[in-house]
């Protein structure tokens, strides 16, 4: 699962892969700290990898990882 952290037009927001729901955050650390506890928890009941993704200004980067 991937789990991406965003950043438009200087707003935070965090995509769930899971429901499509977008969670919108003032702070790219609150965003990034409720995606990073999002893929833990997935990653702990499942199994299955978890990645979070930072995107911003056109580019993205894999951040975090839970998984082989």
């Amino acid at each position: 699962m991937v789990i991406t952290v965003q950043c438009h037009a200087q707003r935070w927001s965090f995509i769930d892969p899971r429901s499509q729901e977008v969670q919108a955050f003032d702070s790219g650390a609150v965003a990034f700290d409720t995606a990073a506890a999002h893929a833990s928890e997935h990653h702990h009941r499942t199994g299955q990898i978890s990645t979070v993704r930072v995107a911003a200004l056109g580019s993205a980067v894999d951040a975090l990882r839970f998984g082989h």
